[in-house]
């Protein structure tokens, strides 16, 4: 059940508290959105960057609970840590055998959630992928909420392109349930092109083309007139791949959008309100300048 901020504020000592654990955490725009949905919304809480080095993801737990935080998100590397390490699982967390969010219950247990998945699929509401073959690149936490979200619309054969075929046999078995009776093609990235050329929808789940990391070793020059990329990155906004999409006039989402629209739902876990929807545009401005 959603509380208003009131009844929230008579179970938890002011102020509320949650953050995000990564290493590197320092270009995280995930404060930003959680700390302007406070302000706007009035509500005495901090959102707050914390850098926990590998291995330390236990400790900095304990902290957290013994701080009354609500719970933090993880970013790379610790989603795969956060999973093993929560005493709970939600049904998208299992399913995806992925936590990017960590609940602190009443009785100090932590839950693990996945939100990327209604994250991803926000900006496509409506989008109908029956009989379409998408591809995916990558094969990480957030590849297995890009291929739920894509099976979820109707996408009935799904390519899988990654660098390791142990990780995409990984991804396969985590997500078993999720893409049975869908067409799964596994590939390398020599096969990358041509797959993606076929695909109605091309999303990009992996760290290349992010600041400081190698470019996206994929054209836009033969991809199909109605094709859709989407890339998860979110440092720059606009990578080359969207850059070039946008260039030929393909429609294109950014790795905002799914952050903005997995943090709504961890918004409202954490500080026990909903994100406000009416100043989305200024949200966005924000993050972008």
């Amino acid at each position: 059940m959603n509380l208003r901020p009131d009844e929230v504020h008579r179970e938890r000592a002011l102020p509320l508290l949650a953050g995000l654990i990564g290493w590197p955490v320092a270009q995280s725009k995930s404060q930003l959105i959680h700390e302007f949905w406070l302000k706007r919304l009035g509500l005495d809480g901090h959102y707050i960057r914390l850098p926990v080095r590998p291995g330390e993801v236990a400790r900095a737990f304990r902290g957290m609970v013994a701080l009354g935080f609500a719970g933090v998100q993880a970013t790379m590397p610790h989603k795969r840590a956060c999973y093993d390490l929560v005493d709970h699982h939600t049904p998208a967390a299992l399913a995806l055998g992925a936590v990017n969010t960590v609940i602190v219950e009443p009785d100090g247990s932590l839950t693990g959630e996945n939100t990327d998945l209604p994250g991803f699929v926000e900006p496509l509401a409506g989008l109908d992928l029956a009989g379409e073959q998408v591809t995916v690149l990558g094969a990480g936490g957030a590849a297995a909420a890009v291929i739920a979200g894509l099976v979820g619309l109707g996408a009935s054969r799904v390519a899988i392109v990654n660098r390791s075929p142990e990780g995409t046999a990984r991804l396969r078995d985590h997500i078993a349930a999720t893409i049975a009776g869908c067409e799964v093609i596994a590939a390398g990235w020599d096969g990358a092109q041509a797959l993606a050329n076929d695909s109605r929808l091309v999303a990009n789940a992996t760290s290349l083309g992010m600041t400081g990391q190698p470019a996206l070793p994929l054209a836009v020059a033969d991809l199909r007139d109605d094709a859709i990329v989407y890339d998860i990155v979110t440092h720059p906004h606009e990578t080359p791949l969207l850059r070039a999409a946008a260039a030929r006039g393909l429609r294109t989402h950014d790795g905002l959008e799914m952050l903005v629209g997995q943090a709504r739902e961890a918004f409202r876990r954490f500080y026990g309100a909903d994100a406000p929807r009416d100043a989305d545009g200024e949200l966005r401005a924000l993050l972008t300048a």
